[in-house]
């Protein structure tokens, strides 16, 4: 047993006095022209060493090598692809006779990487596969020897067992640059600690890293324990935490957290995140979580019961701080490129969104959507409510029977189109649903929007709505692919109440009673003055069971009676008020006018008709409103102007949308009625009679008197 033991023991000493004598007697300086050759060889760069190489023995067979250097090919920015101020393994000696290769720590020291791509899309990476020597190593295999068949099979080799200690880079770093594309992204410092690197065990892991893209500026470390495994897909960290900052010109993001608690292949991944920083003038600081899931294929990314809570703040948003949250379910298809968001929660403050979207990358992005809202209400926001009631018209009717006030001067209309491009890069179609929308004080229910922007053109297919007592529904479709754009939209709002709308949208209080309106209306342009310059199309209007507010029409009688007489109208205090039962009308648009012939109005006691014009451009109002006292005393009006019964009494309306004028045209009243023609003459008949005597009926006096009234109505 002795003896046994002293063979043992003779053979490691002459183990070691061989490898001591290799140490002692073998420069490995002396491969340093073998080295770079094999290199230049295989790569067709250059390897140049400056620094020594050198090995240490016992306990371990250390190597390091000193300023090094891979060489990038002529024309690029930097000399060196790749260089290493120092490089340093180590090989315990022992395991080395039971088949086991026992690395200890890899250090390397002051590595810089050096990657380029010139304008021409040329890169110091080409080449380095190796592929142009495939053909010198194919016939360099085509003349070895072929082995002979009869011999007998080599026995297979013992693999060997590999471990490595650890890997540390110190003060590394990067450059990657893109000439073609403008872009640059560098590495100053780099350091990262890697424990024992051996499968089937949890280790430990360090880094900081600082570097900047561009013009962004970022700075990050963490650490996480990793356990390799020998199918490399499956590895997987554990309790990784990340803490970043980064800035440039605009952004500043002041701080991101990250923790998970594990990641890897198809395990549920739970991660808690934070961001806190700066956007030009807005700041935000945000907090969220969700659990991750990556499956064996890599083809199906999930994101479950996602929170995220921002609270921004910044002079530009509606209020100085608004809290925004969204939660859902996060899918992602790698295959098909599509992102899902089910089970979508989202709040802006006080307004809630839920519902779902899709999104399809590609050159031009597929976004889906079907999103719901109880309630939306614009003018609770800074700015929201810009009705007139601060900004208010002047009253219709202000002028009746004298002229029109001098309207505010107002700035001429814009011809400038709008910048539509950007719906030239869209495509997006879906459905929004609100349960009550408020805005500019108009209030409006059961909101359903079905519309789709694809590549320029836009299609609302459905727009209903419950508006004011009565419903509201609109198509239509909108092409900015030419210039300008062009336009049609088909419009029909039924049983609406008039006059709380007017009051909430305007301020005005003109028009009071039940309204449907229905329009067909088509363009081109969008500037403000081709959307009146050129709009064609009709609008009917159909107005039941209300009231003209600024306009008593019986009052205007009350003159025109008085007028016949020669006496001025007794003023009575009242509304100035008409009312009817029916109000219709169809009016025509185009060239800049809105024509109408046939608009109505039936009224107690009363019948009227107008025709005329507004000049869309001008804003100005040419109208002939012709009023007819009907076979009744009940109504508006009464017993007093019964005496008027088969009159027509025409008005004039003029002015402006601002400042209507109305006014009784004496003239026409005087022309156009025969019942008032004959009530004239005998009015002038008796009172010839009481000043002449029998002279009245002389045929010279007569004469005159038939000249006198033909002067009048004429």
């Amino acid at each position: 047993m002795k003896k046994l033991l002293y063979i043992l023991i003779g053979l490691v000493l002459l183990v070691v006095v061989a490898i001591g004598a290799i140490v002692a007697f073998i420069n490995p300086n002396d491969f340093k022209p073998m080295i770079a050759d094999e290199v230049k060889k295989a790569t067709g760069r250059e390897l140049v060493i400056d620094g020594d190489i050198s090995w240490r023995f016992w306990p371990s067979l250390g190597l390091s090598v000193e300023r090094l250097a891979f060489k990038n090919p002529e024309g690029f920015a930097e000399p060196d692809m790749l260089k290493l101020s120092k490089a340093e393994l180590s090989v315990a000696v022992m395991p080395l006779l039971s088949d086991t290769l026992d690395i200890g720590l890899v250090s390397l020291h002051g590595a810089h990487v050096f990657i380029q791509t010139l304008p021409n899309g040329v890169s110091n990476l080409d080449g380095l596969s190796g592929e142009q020597n495939t053909e010198t190593t194919s016939s360099e295999n085509n003349t070895q020897p072929t082995p002979d068949a009869s011999a007998p099979a080599d026995e297979p080799a013992k693999a060997w067992a590999i471990s490595i200690g650890g890997l540390e880079l110190l003060d590394a770093s990067a450059t990657v640059r893109d000439d073609k594309t403008h872009t640059s992204s560098e590495i100053s410092s780099l350091n990262l600690t890697i424990g024992k690197l051996e499968t089937g065990v949890w280790v430990p892991i360090e880094f900081d890293v600082v570097g900047k893209q561009d013009a962004l500026v970022f700075s990050s470390k963490g650490d996480a324990e990793a356990m390799i495994d020998k199918e490399i897909m499956k590895s997987q960290l554990r309790t990784l935490t990340l803490e970043a900052s980064a800035n440039d010109a605009a952004t500043q993001l002041e701080s991101f957290t990250l923790k998970a608690d594990r990641l890897g292949i198809a395990i549920p991944m739970v991660f808690d995140f934070a961001a806190k920083g700066k956007s030009n003038d807005m700041s935000f600081d945000a907090k969220g979580k969700t659990t991750v899931e990556v499956d064996e294929a890599i083809s199906l990314i999930t994101a479950k019961a996602l929170e995220l809570n921002t609270t921004v703040a910044g002079k530009s948003l509606p209020r100085p701080e608004m809290k925004i949250s969204m939660g859902g379910d996060l899918a992602f298809d790698n295959k098909a490129q599509k992102l899902s968001l089910e089970n979508l929660k989202t709040a802006v403050d006080e307004l809630n969104f839920d519902g779902k979207a899709s999104v399809v990358l590609a050159g031009i992005p597929a976004i889906r959507f079907d999103v719901h809202s109880p309630k939306i209400n614009l003018d609770t926001f800074p700015g929201g409510n810009t009705t007139a009631a601060e900004d208010k018209p002047a009253a219709p009717g202000g002028s009746q029977g004298g002229a029109a006030e001098k309207p505010a001067e107002k700035k001429p209309l814009s011809d400038v189109e709008p910048d539509l491009s950007a719906l030239k890069g869209l495509d997006i179609a879906g459905k929004i649903t609100i349960d009550d929308f408020v805005a500019s004080n108009v209030e409006v229910r059961d909101v359903i929007a079905d519309f789709a922007v694809n590549r320029g053109k836009v299609d609302v297919k459905q727009f209903d709505a419950k508006l004011y007592g009565g419903t509201i529904n609109v198509k239509g479709k909108l092409d900015a692919t030419v210039s300008p754009a062009r336009y049609q939209v088909k419009k029909g709002i039924r049983n609406v109440n008039v006059q709380p709308l007017l009051l909430a949208a305007a301020g005005q209080d003109m028009l009071a009673g039940k309204g449907s309106i229905d329009a067909n209306v088509s363009g081109v342009g969008l500037s403000e003055k081709r959307l009146r310059t050129g709009i064609t199309g009709t609008i009917a209007i159909n107005f039941a069971d209300g009231a003209i507010n600024g306009v008593n029409i019986p009052e205007m009688i009350r003159e025109a009676k008085a007028t016949l007489k020669g006496q001025r109208a007794e003023y009575v205090e009242e509304t100035r008020k008409t009312d009817f039962s029916a109000l219709t009308a169809t009016f025509n648009l185009g060239k800049g006018i809105a024509s109408t012939r046939n608009m109505k109005m039936e009224a107690p006691a009363l019948r009227v008709r107008s025709e005329g014009q507004t000049n869309l451009v001008k804003e100005d109002l040419d109208f002939e409103v012709f009023v007819s006292v009907v076979g009744t005393s009940k109504g508006q009006g009464g017993r007093d102007i019964d005496e008027l019964k088969d009159v027509t009494i025409p008005v004039k309306i003029g002015g402006t949308w601002t400042a209507p004028s109305y006014n009784l045209d004496v003239k026409a009243l005087l022309t156009s009625n025969k019942v008032l023609e004959e009530k004239a003459r005998k009015e002038a008949e008796r009172g010839l009679k009481k000043l002449l005597g029998d002279k009245a009926g002389d045929d010279k006096v007569k004469e005159a008197a038939d000249k006198l009234l033909k002067g009048l109505f004429n």
